[in-house]
């Protein structure tokens, strides 16, 4: 039984309800988004079509799910090549968010520590600078 009240009336290429889709089809900016609330690739979908990626090319399922950020510069897959070669380059060149080192982390820290412990100086009002 599906769960979608859209799965009669859509015709997004990528469908959670559709098992196959997600493992066969891709998306095209410009192409329809699934309209289901909480998917969790169409919120990147959304994100790439705002920022007017080029439509030349696609990006599957798998590619959505990965924690990206969005920029105009982000490119898909080209759907003249190879498409289980050019996706194992493209994972691997979009591995996403890392986390950061404990030295690195602790560095941070205390850089804020710092910055939150100085004395602020309050702002002049309009009338006080006459």
């Amino acid at each position: 039984m599906n769960r979608c009240p859209h799965f009669t009336t859509c015709s997004a290429p990528l469908c959670p309800e559709d098992p196959a889709s997600l493992e066969r089809a891709v998306w095209y900016p410009g192409e329809e988004i699934c309209k289901r609330h909480g998917v969790d690739f169409a919120l990147r979908q959304r994100r790439i079509a705002r920022a007017r990626v080029g439509s030349e090319t696609c990006f599957t399922a798998l590619m959505l799910r990965r924690k990206l950020r969005v920029t105009k510069s982000l490119r898909g897959l080209n759907p003249e090549r190879d498409r289980a070669e050019a996706l194992r380059a493209w994972l691997k060149e979009h591995q996403g968010a890392h986390t950061p080192s404990p030295e690195v982390t602790e560095e941070r820290a205390a850089r804020m520590r710092g910055i939150r412990g100085r004395k602020r100086v309050p702002m002049l009002a309009q009338d006080d600078k006459n």
